[in-house]
This record gives C-alpha cells, structure tokens and sequence, in this order.
C-alpha cells in the first residue's frame, strides 16, 4: 500500500483550506456587482456643439465626459458627469461666444441644459468681469445662473466679494446676495 507522507498530507489539507476561504456565493458577487456604476459612454477631450434651427448656442469642451443611462422607458435620463476640467462657451462658438465657464468637474442634464460646476469654477462675461466660485449652476432652460456660495467678482472698477449671487446665463446682469468689497465710484478717483 501507499503511504502519504506527512509533508503531502500538510499540503493536501492546505489546498483544500484554501480553495475553501476563496468562494462567493451568488449573491455576494450581485451586491458588488448592483453597486458599481459603469458608465455608457466615456469620452475623452471631446467637444459638444449644442445648436437651435442650425444655429450653434453653445460649446462644451470636456477633458472626460462619462454618461451612465438612468431612469426607465418613459421617463429616460441619462446622467453625465464632466471630469478633469471643461469650458462651456455660452451664447456662441468658441471664437466667438457672450460668456465662458470651466471648472474642474460638473454634472450635467442634457435633456433640460442645466449644468453644475465645481471646485475651481469661473466665468467671465464679454465685458471682462470674472466670478471666481466653488460652485455654480448655469440653467440654459431658464437663461440664468446663480449660486449660494462665497463669491469673487473682478471687474475694472474693483474686486467685489460676496456670499450668493443670481444673474442672467451670460453674465451680464448680475445681482451679488450678499456684497462685500472696494469699488472706484466714477467722480471720486481724486478725492
């Protein structure tokens, strides 16, 4: 007969506690699998031309762009979610545009164009003046944007600072919620 030996019999049972302490069940293997979202889409340095009746309205340039299909049949939406940095040229083409936002990340409705921007956000009207934010969103569908966070304006005149600010979606007509800061008033330069 054949004997094992001590040494086959140590490894024989190490195998078998090994293989044993490795299995998933079915269920395990679900529950990780319903927690990871892998998007649909990933594009990398793309750039989205938005246009009415041929006309281009706006362009987004995004680093990474990752779009994950959500909701159900009737109602679909898909959720986009913009990485490493963009520029939304508003109101125009690149060259020529009536405002230009970029921050580091942002999500993003397509279906309605309601964008947020976080973390190192700015945007800058035609006329020159920059808000410098942490946060903001810019709603095409009803042409404004706005923001609940501390806020930096640099226009010709000064730098203003505030907590809040609402305004049109290209800029131009902006109102601070709560303003703080040094403006040159026109007439006073030399008092």
């Amino acid at each position: 007969m054949n004997q094992l030996s001590p040494w086959m019999l140590i490894l024989a049972v190490g195998v078998v506690f090994f293989f044993s302490g490795c299995s998933n069940s079915n269920a395990e293997i679900s529950d990780v699998q319903a927690t990871e979202s892998v998007p649909e889409q990933v594009i990398i340095n793309g750039t989205f031309q938005y246009s009415e009746r041929g006309k281009i309205m706006h362009v987004l340039r995004a680093a990474e762009l990752r779009r994950e299909e959500g909701g159900n049949a009737e109602s679909p939406e898909d959720l986009v979610e913009v990485r490493n940095g963009f520029e939304l040229f508003i109101d125009g083409n690149m060259a020529e545009h009536a405002a230009h936002l970029s921050a580091e990340w942002a999500s993003m409705d397509e279906k309605n164009l309601r964008l947020v921007a976080r973390h190192g956000v700015v945007l800058k009207n035609i006329e020159g003046d920059i808000l410098e934010t942490e946060y903001l969103v810019w709603s095409e569908d009803s042409d404004r944007v706005w923001t609940p966070r501390p806020v930096t304006i640099r226009t010709a005149q000064g730098v203003i600072y505030g907590e809040g600010l609402e305004s049109d979606a290209r800029f131009e007509a902006y109102r601070i919620l709560k303003p703080r800061g040094e403006m040159i008033l026109e007439g006073t330069e030399n008092l």
